[in-house]
């Protein structure tokens, strides 16, 4: 491994990261699995174990448009909210951090995304409902004003204009009262950590009326103990996937897909595993995601690999909307062809499985 550049202080990457860093080559040997104690033969049927090593540099699409260039700019002349307010939650060189924000944010961030739904697809479909219906194509004998009139019931307004209104109020709420929702849960559910190759789980007690909750239980475990499942399940909307991580030799599991939400295409799972894969793995640089741009000189794998390349430092937020969005869409069809469950599953040559 080369010498860091002076930002480094002259310390190498070997003693940047720790010494249970996920480097794919040099995977100590483990012990075999006596007994699968995460999956119980239904869950098996309806779980797929996603094999280790070959990633393709693929991430779910949502974690690219989630941050759009212009939005990288604004956050830019903007005080991180999360140091501001001191949330546990953390997306960086070093970690990945999953901590839910309380329930006020939730309900308002709730709002918002159906109030987008509701806005761009519920209202135009009732529109093209109304015109299809109105005296202009129809076949009704009332005139224009009486038909406008009929229009003017609670119903019709709420189909049309309740989705803008709902837009409105979550946008004021989080412009007016950044401080009220800008503030953490009961705390982190889950890290995987790039410098230190470990994957830490909370675990919380169950909360009971008027008495302060116990401090949760931290487990942590290196990252290349656990297997990544793809497990299904079928609800009124048909068939969703999502992506656990489950520790090979305990009953412990971690919903990583919590950060992505359960989808109808197990190939976002199987995307979301390169990802992580890619993030841990400290021989490659960090994965080229927008999110990560302002991080990229802060770990040093990622700063030799820029400086040799030639990386641009602001490739992500300098691009214009129109590269951008072939940039997405080029990920999304990369997604859509990635061969995960075609792929032999390297980590069977350090260990046995029980099933």
């Amino acid at each position: 491994m080369k010498m860091l550049s002076s930002q480094f202080g002259g310390v190498n990457a070997i003693e940047y990261y720790g010494p249970f860093a996920y480097r794919p080559e040099s995977i100590p040997p483990q012990k075999n699995q006596t007994e699968e104690l995460n999956r119980t033969g239904l869950d098996r049927s309806a779980s797929l174990r996603l094999p280790w090593s070959n990633t393709r540099e693929v991430m779910p699409p949502p974690f690219m448009s989630r941050n759009p260039p212009k939005k990288l700019r604004r956050l830019e002349k903007k005080e991180d909210l999360a140091d501001k307010h001191g949330l546990y939650v953390e997306n960086s060189h070093e970690c990945f951090r999953h901590a839910p924000l309380a329930f006020q944010a939730r309900f308002f961030d709730m709002m918002s995304v159906l109030g987008k739904l509701w806005a761009y697809l519920v209202s135009p479909m009732y529109v093209i409902v109304l015109i299809l219906t109105s005296p202009l194509v129809g076949s009704r004998n009332e005139s224009w004003p009486e038909y406008i009139q009929g229009l003017m019931v609670l119903p019709n307004l709420v189909l049309l204009g309740g989705g803008w209104l709902a837009l409105l109020v979550s946008t004021l709420a989080f412009r007016l009262f950044p401080k009220w929702l800008h503030q953490n849960g009961r705390g982190p559910e889950w890290e995987f950590n790039r410098r230190t190759g470990m994957i830490k789980v909370w675990q919380y007690s169950r909360k009971l009326p008027f008495l302060p909750r116990k401090p949760p239980v931290v487990i942590e475990k290196p990252f290349y103990e656990f297997d990544a499942w793809c497990c299904a399940r079928v609800d009124r909307f048909g068939t969703l996937f999502d992506l656990v991580l489950s520790h090979r030799y305990s009953k412990l599991d971690v919903t990583v897909g919590d950060i992505l939400g359960a989808h109808g295409s197990a190939t976002m799972c199987y995307a979301y595993w390169d990802f992580i894969q890619n993030y841990m793995d400290v021989t490659r640089p960090l994965p080229e995601m927008p999110m990560l741009e302002k991080y990229r000189p802060l770990d040093p794998v990622t700063s030799e690999h820029d400086q040799q390349t030639g990386r641009l430092p602001r490739y992500w937020r300098d691009m214009d909307d129109q590269t951008f969005k072939k940039k997405v869409d080029r990920m999304f069809t990369d997604v859509t062809i990635i061969n995960t469950a075609q792929r032999p599953n390297l980590m069977e040559e350090k260990l046995s499985y029980a099933s």
